[in-house]
């Protein structure tokens, strides 16, 4: 890759109001037969879809916030949860969603965190087109070094409409799990 086009990426990625090209979108949705010079009822699509794609990438343009910490007054081996975290992450091969929720449960050291920090870092985590087992070791990750807890366990139960709407064309709830240790 050239030096010009690694720049124009990097640009790209710290723009996070970056402008999708709706009229490409449009084009495409035209070359599916979604025409609004034909039906009336497709006049906001591209517009739409290209607001929604734009929203649920964004992580692709944005760095992660970093988790919002304070001091743990807890006593040692004491775990915290934070569970029924929503999940909307979509599929990095079809860019169809998947839902679900997440569980991040941690034995604090010396810090800790609140719920919403927790239900942040997952939500800014599945803006990023990935596949689930990916999003749940980034977030193990990321809490791990946010944290440098005891330990941390993260998972995530979530439906698949690229499996429901294809493929097998069967309603599953994938479970994926992670778990990090501090060697102490």
């Amino acid at each position: 890759m050239s030096p010009g086009r690694r720049e124009a990426e990097a640009t790209e990625r710290s723009a996070p109001d970056a402008v999708p090209d709706v009229e490409a979108l449009a084009r495409f949705l035209r070359s599916l037969g979604i025409d609004p010079r034909r039906d009336p009822e497709y006049a906001g699509t591209a517009e739409l879809a290209a607001q929604l794609l734009s929203e649920r990438t964004v992580g692709l343009r944005e760095e992660v916030r970093p988790l919002q910490t304070q001091r743990y007054v807890g006593r040692p081996g004491e775990s915290v949860a934070v569970e029924e975290i929503p999940v909307y992450g979509l599929c990095p091969h079809h860019l169809i969603p998947y839902f679900g929720e997440a569980v991040v449960r941690y034995v604090p050291r010396e810090k800790v965190c609140g719920p919403g920090s927790l239900a942040r870092l997952v939500r800014d985590l599945a803006t990023v087109p990935r596949i689930q087992e990916s999003l749940t070791q980034a977030i193990a990750d990321h809490a791990e070094r946010a944290l440098e807890p005891h330990s941390v366990e993260v998972t995530v139960r979530a439906r698949h409409l690229c499996a429901e709407m294809r493929g097998t064309e069967q309603r599953v709830q994938f479970v994926t799990e992670a778990r990090r240790s501090a060697r102490s």
